[in-house]
């Protein structure tokens, strides 16, 4: 399993999340640790996840996956416990 980092931005004013957290709920182990930054652990590639937001949002929306590896320093940050499992596989 990897674990991916997305981003995104919905540049329409009042723009619905609701789409994008479902699907990301529904189909990852994840860990939401800011406002629009989701850490997913999944054997799907970046441009598959990619690909699946970009259909539930507009086409000037931000949209960034990048797989992420052990080698990561936080502070204060929400999902660090979640990254630093023993279980986690890498």
């Amino acid at each position: 399993m990897a674990i991916l980092l997305l981003t995104y931005d919905l540049k329409a004013p009042g723009r619905n999340y609701e789409p994008v957290f479902d699907y990301i709920k529904a189909n990852y182990t994840w860990c939401k640790g800011a406002e629009s930054v989701w850490l997913l652990e999944t054997t799907a590639t970046t441009t598959k996840v990619r690909d699946d937001v970009k259909a539930l949002v507009d086409d000037n929306d931000i949209v960034f996956v990048v797989q992420i590896t052990r080698n990561w320093a936080s502070l204060n940050y929400y999902c660090g416990d979640w990254l630093n499992k023993p279980e986690r596989k890498w």
